[in-house]
This record gives C-alpha cells, structure tokens and sequence, in this order.
C-alpha cells in the first residue's frame, strides 16, 4: 500500500539564496549576512501561522516577525513485513505500526518538531515491504537482536550491514539519486539492544527505526516504541522523536551540540529543541536537497 502526494511549495528568496551559498562560500561577512537571512526570512507564500509546540515559547509578535521560508521535503517510509525477529529473552518481535499510524500520528508529530526550522515533511509514499531473504537472513536477524552497546556505550556498528541487507533494493535511492529531494526512513521490529534508531550514515542514509525498544530498561524485555510523547514530560521518547533526531543526523546535524532538552543530544538526549546553528545547518542541507 502506498500514500502519495506531491506538494513542493517554492519560495522565490529560498531559491535565491541557495544561488548565494554556491557563488559567495569564501567571504566570511556574507556567510554572517546569510546566516542572519535564513533565521528572519519571511515571505508572503509562507503558510499559515503554524500552531505552537509545547517545548518552544514565543510570542505571536515574534512569530510573525521571524517566521522563516517554508522548505518541503519528500519523506518515504518503509514498514518492513514478512519478519519476526526472536529477541534473546524469548519475546518475538512483529512489525505492529500501520499506514494509519504513519500518516496520522507519526508524521504529523515529525512535522511538529521541525517546525521551529521552517521544514515540512511530505509523504511521498508509505511502502509495506516485505524483507529480503536472502541466504544469511537468519544469521542477520540473529546478529540483529544479539548487538549490544560496548562499554563506552557505542552502538554496535556491525548490525547495520545486516540491516542493509533485509531492504528490497528496487525502493532504496539509487547512487546518482543521492543529493535528490527523497529521505527514507525503514520501520524494523528490532534494530539491537538499547538503540531505538540509526541514521545509516554508510548506507546511504537509509536510516533505521525499531517499532520495539528496550533502551528505557536498560536492554530487558523489548516494549512497543510509543508513537508519541508530550513535549513537556520527556520519559522514554517516541518513535516519531527518534525518526526526527536521526533525520536530523541526515540534515547534518551531529550529537552534543546543545546542554538541555535538546533534540541532537546523543545518547541520553531528552528533549526537543532546535538551536539556531542547527536551524541554520539543517535549512543550508534542505535547501540544496530541495531542488
């Protein structure tokens, strides 16, 4: 089953100032010109006054006066079926999020976040994807739910080409497609112990997101991911907070780049602010992919 729209609203500044980025990179004071452009832009195709977040506080005055240029970009999410992954305690992993649950909570909530960037994700499609089964399938699943955080507390990094794997290519970006407007996001059961999503930096930035988690109990017993959380009480996050934070890490965006609440925090991140270096760095990425 796939959902499809097509809605790329854009903004004439926008446009003009990605031909800016290109010719001035070398001149530092326009670089800071720049920089204050994309924070108080505003135009008058922007849409309608978006609703608040419970985590960011300004007022309507303010909103109006630094409402930033609207970016869209293609979101396609991919729930991977045909699979069940048996975690070590015992407990079988099936994939229990729906096409409902994407489009009517998940990306509504990622919209949300990145509001305060001035960035709109559109479903381009939601895939239900059956998984490659191949001739190491069944020692992937099993590397899969076996990896662990080493004592650093470092994921482990040899379960993502197993990851890679399970995906049908015929609905990954091709190489030369790359840099194109299209960002993917893979809903697995299971993705390892005590990690709830990776970026897939090496594979093409395929990233990857467990629909169950045990990383609130310290790697026990996996527990459906909440689609949802409220801003104002952060207690274990949320699917569509993990899918925001490793799409952020897309946008290039790295961990510890804020103290508190922050959305890019690393590994005990808790919360879900956006800084403005971020909100610069997030739109110069957006604006390159969005043409």
């Amino acid at each position: 089953m796939s959902i499809k729209t097509n809605n790329k609203p854009l903004v004439y500044k926008t446009h003009i100032f990605y031909k800016m980025v290109n010719s001035i990179k070398s001149n530092f004071v326009w670089i800071v010109i720049i920089a204050l452009f994309i924070l108080g832009c505003s135009t008058e195709e922007a849409i309608e006054e978006p609703k608040k977040q419970e985590s960011i506080s300004y007022s309507e005055e303010d909103s109006n006066e630094n409402a930033l240029s609207i970016i869209t970009l293609n979101l396609r999410v991919h729930i991977m079926k045909d699979i069940t992954m048996v975690h070590p305690t015992g407990f079988p992993l099936e994939n229990w999020v729906t096409t409902d649950d994407v489009e009517k909570t998940i990306v509504p909530e990622l919209n949300d976040i990145w509001e305060q960037a001035g960035i709109v994700w559109s479903i381009e499609s939601i895939l239900e994807e059956n998984v490659v089964k191949g001739e190491n399938y069944q020692e992937s699943l099993n590397y899969i739910v076996n990896a662990k955080r080493d004592s650093n507390g470092n994921s482990d990094p040899e379960r993502l080409p197993h990851l890679y794997s399970l995906m049908q290519p015929q609905h990954r970006s091709a190489e030369e497609n790359l840099r194109n407007n299209l960002f993917h996001i893979y809903l697995f059961p299971f993705i390892g112990n005590t990690s709830q999503g990776n970026a897939m930096k090496s594979f093409n930035n395929h990233s990857v997101v467990g629909t169950w988690t045990n990383k609130h109990n310290g790697g026990g017993i996996p527990e459906k991911t909440l689609l949802t959380e409220s801003h104002s009480s952060f207690t274990r996050g949320s699917l569509a907070r993990t899918i925001a934070h490793e799409i952020g890490h897309v946008l290039t965006l790295s961990h510890n780049e804020c103290a508190n609440e922050c959305l890019m925090g690393g590994t005990n991140s808790d919360g879900y602010q956006i800084t403005d270096s971020q909100i610069i760095a997030s739109r110069i990425e957006a604006i390159g992919r969005s043409f």
